[in-house]
């Protein structure tokens, strides 16, 4: 004799979809900001390492090399201090020792990072659109100059940027410029509490 097997009802798998759908909708804020954070994180680590190299090249190339970025924006851009590369279209020169040419970095942070200062992070936070602008179609007058690297390991000014994204905690990285230490920490509130 044969047993028949019970099914699901039409009614029992909506009402587990339905649960499934609102376990989702009470996670996702949570995932999307803890994403946020690794976002920020990564964004934060791939500038140190942009500031690394400037740094390494500015003392082996003995030349400066400037590092600048578009102000609420994600993109940035790493070249040596001199008019050739900054000026008209932002291009690279012909290098003078093919063999060995100077660094020219043009990127931009994870989706949904911004920069930004820390006096400026208001105005930042508010900032529409997309993040990054496509590489190569940014005008040469939008670079802001964060940081200059000098032939002797420092940098022309201490510097401080901040990278934020929607529902992340603002990370402020900090370039000494005497010493050429790069620190992180969590932005603080005006009380002082991160």
């Amino acid at each position: 004799m044969r047993r028949r097997r019970r099914g699901l009802t039409l009614l029992e798998l909506v009402l587990v979809m339905v649960i499934l759908v609102a376990l989702a909708a009470i996670a996702y804020p949570s995932l999307d900001a803890m994403y946020g954070n690794f976002r920020v994180t990564a964004a934060a680590d791939a500038v140190r390492a942009a500031w690394a190299q400037a740094r390494s090249h500015a003392m082996n190339e003995g030349t400066a090399y400037r590092f600048s970025v578009v102000p609420n924006r994600g993109n940035y851009r790493l070249a040596p201090d001199t008019p050739d590369y900054w000026a008209g279209n932002g291009g690279s020169p012909a290098p003078i020792d093919p063999a060995n040419p100077p660094l020219v970095l043009e990127d931009a942070l994870p989706k949904g990072v911004r920069f930004s200062t820390p006096d400026s992070l208001l105005e930042a936070a508010n900032a529409g659109g997309d993040t990054v602008l496509p590489a190569g179609s940014v005008d040469p007058g939008m670079w802001s100059s964060a940081a200059v690297f000098l032939p002797d390991g420092t940098a022309r000014d201490d510097v401080e940027l901040v990278f934020h994204a929607r529902g992340a905690r603002p990370l402020v990285v900090r370039l000494r410029g005497l010493t050429g230490v790069v620190t992180t920490r969590p932005l603080e509130d005006n009380q002082g509490h991160p």
